[in-house]
């Protein structure tokens, strides 16, 4: 406690030592966050201190994740967002992907999950990353996660506004709008179809509204239809490029 109430005098008090303590852990963990971003950083210079990090860090690791994913599975109402990037969850979401999420997992492995356990899973800018062949099991694995009624919400790149655009001799978006290391300037409006398509090799996979519904459709989910923006969960930076689309189990 930081206040003290006298119940004699009704007055509030400051206990000194409480503040003292509370600020000395502010500052020690403040020191201990910036102090391992320093080391992060330091051994992500040095190849040789990184792939023994790298070796000593995959069972501690994988060891973290099982018993993250025991205590998922208790969960009455689980909600997974898949490729999520480094963030945590809020609002009762779990944030998957390889680093600095709430669980770090390959999603090229089979979630560890049992069938019909997920209420609903959201994915934004990350289908385009798995090639064809991948991505139709992948899906598949959502539905098998989803319990009826369950609910698969998908952002991706909608890759035809950049066709279009070539074909009208247009340009859909300025640099500045862009990923800067995945953008091509050789002065052709091809230049676009490049950026989207392979985004510096990050990219495997195109859509646009026809092919998002039926790679879904192909996935197992017969009821997948386009959606509007959701602002609860989609990110307002990215809506100039995206299409989504929702999917029923």
């Amino acid at each position: 406690m930081l206040r003290n109430y006298d119940s004699l005098t009704g007055q509030t008090s400051f206990n000194c030592g409480d503040v003292a303590g509370h600020l000395f852990s502010v500052v020690i963990r403040v020191w201990s966050e910036g102090m391992v971003q320093k080391l992060k950083e330091f051994v992500r210079k040095h190849p040789l201190l990184l792939a023994v990090a790298t070796v000593l860090y995959r069972p501690f690791s994988a060891w973290t994740n099982a018993r993250k994913w025991r205590n998922l599975q208790r969960s009455e109402h689980i909600k997974l967002e898949l490729g999520s990037g480094p963030k945590n969850g809020v609002d009762g979401w779990t944030t998957i992907d390889l680093r600095e999420a709430d669980i770090n997992f390959d999603l090229r492995w089979p979630v560890p999950l049992p069938d019909a356990s997920v209420e609903m899973i959201y994915s934004s800018h990350m289908l385009e990353h798995i090639p064809y062949a991948d991505l139709v099991p992948f899906i598949g694995e959502c539905k098998r996660l989803l319990k009826p009624g369950g609910v698969l919400s998908i952002c991706v790149p909608n890759a035809g506004f950049y066709i279009r655009a070539y074909a009208e001799g247009r340009h859909f978006s300025e640099h500045d709008a862009q990923h800067g290391p995945a953008i091509v300037d050789t002065g052709s409006y091809l230049d676009q179809v490049n950026y989207i398509a392979y985004m510096a090799g990050q990219h495997t996979y195109m859509f646009d509204e026809e092919n998002l519904i039926n790679t879904l459709k192909q996935g197992g989910f017969d009821g997948a239809e386009l959606r509007a923006f959701d602002a609860t969960i989609d990110m307002q930076s990215r809506d100039f490029e995206s299409i989504y689309a929702i999917a029923t189990k």
